[in-house]
């Protein structure tokens, strides 16, 4: 019902920007774009999913798991076809997990390492935005809104750091919250504890990891940028390292199909205030998500490749 939902918001979404844009002028822009741009926009993509399976390979190693660049780029290739198909933010995450766990042994242990992969990856994508917002100048500091929303999610990363790193908050809080009392809830808390502490004395590598996620998320930025010069939009590059990260970050609220409707909204309302044309927002955000899309698809065929079906899994 709630995937229903989803889809019900961003068709309603899509429908009121297309209806109330020229659409003319967006076909227009569309079939204007350069195909050697667009298709050095896709590499970029591509040296995206390789670095960020690269993270993914070095945080399970941390824990002690050796597992080859070759199973886990499949893996993630899949997964990044169930994000784009799935009326989830996180359905690849789920396949990254029931994957890894063969490797783990454990699903919570999985569920751990991904947990901190995607936490380092939104935690770079406030990083590069607060880096935009403070050196991008006066028009980017003027964009409406940016001021409140990078104040906000500071706020939640702040409180994500103070439970990360000091120890016993989360048992703290498990005890206050009684979750310690039911067996089932405390072993798996145990196990993912055992992660974070592991996490904990290896800074070097957490270090590493969170390096690389500003690496990718800075890839994905330069992906747009190059979308925008194929669509010859005038979108500066500056303003494009706080669009951007802002735009994904909102769009990881769970309210619409994978952040579709959302995504082209917050465009929109960015562009305006850059001057920038309605038209080239939607052209923007719809070639951008679309040439992802399709670059996804490629998992898909993985995932049928796939010799035999799934196990059962590992225990918990």
């Amino acid at each position: 019902m709630l995937g229903v939902l989803k889809v019900g918001v961003s068709l309603a979404l899509l429908g009121y920007l297309l209806f109330t844009s020229d659409l003319a002028a967006l076909v227009n822009r569309m079939r204007s774009g350069d195909m050697l741009l667009l298709g050095g926009a896709l590499a970029i993509y591509t040296l995206t999913i390789a670095l960020a399976t690269w993270r993914w390979r070095l945080l399970l190693r941390a824990l002690g798991y050796q597992a080859t660049m070759g199973h886990l780029s499949a893996s993630y290739l899949v997964a990044t076809f169930f994000n784009n198909f799935l009326p989830s933010n996180v359905g690849g995450d789920v396949i990254r997990v029931r994957d890894s766990s063969r490797l783990t042994g454990s699903t919570t242990a999985s569920l751990a390492v991904v947990a901190i992969d995607r936490i380092l990856g939104l935690g770079a994508l406030y990083v590069l935005a607060v880096g935009a917002y403070v050196f991008g100048g006066r028009t980017v500091r003027g964009l409406a809104g940016a001021l409140p929303a990078l104040v906000a999610l500071g706020v939640v990363f702040g409180v994500m750091a103070y439970v990360y790193l000091t120890p016993g908050v989360a048992r703290r809080l498990m005890a206050v919250s009684r979750l310690n009392a039911l067996p089932w809830i405390r072993e798996r808390f145990e196990v993912a504890q055992g992660a974070v502490h592991v996490y904990r004395e290896q800074v070097a590598v957490l270090w590493t990891a969170f390096a690389a996620s500003v690496a990718i998320q800075a890839l994905v930025v330069f992906y747009y940028y190059e979308v925008a010069l194929s669509l010859r939009i005038a979108l500066p590059l500056s303003a494009c390292f706080l669009v951007v990260p802002l735009c994904t970050l909102v769009q990881t609220v769970p309210i619409s199909f994978n952040g579709w409707g959302i995504r082209e909204s917050v465009f929109i309302l960015y562009f305006r205030q850059l001057g920038l044309s309605r038209d080239s927002a939607l052209a923007f955000s719809l070639v951008g998500a679309g040439l992802i899309v399709i670059l996804s698809l490629s998992g898909a065929v993985v995932w049928s490749s796939r010799a035999t079906p799934p196990d059962a899994g590992p225990p918990p």
